[in-house]
């Protein structure tokens, strides 16, 4: 199955996931977020990612999805 998702939906998915601690230094992950230790919470800048093109969002969800499984 294949499913189409537009920049909005592509911002939702990114926003459903966080990075792991060790990717917080990443270039695109630190331009687009901030990582809260008192509240231990990453934030994700809205106008930042509505700056990515789609394949950079769909990276970006993958980078976080993944730096999970690599801890």
């Amino acid at each position: 199955m294949k499913v189409e998702l537009d920049k909005i939906a592509l911002i939702s998915l990114v926003c459903g996931e966080q990075p792991y601690y060790s990717i917080f230094e990443h270039p695109v992950v630190k331009k687009c977020g901030s990582y809260n230790g008192s509240h231990d919470e990453w934030r994700w800048f809205h106008y930042e990612l509505e700056k990515l093109s789609e394949q950079e969002l769909y990276d970006l969800y993958i980078l976080c999805r993944e730096s999970w499984n690599k801890k």
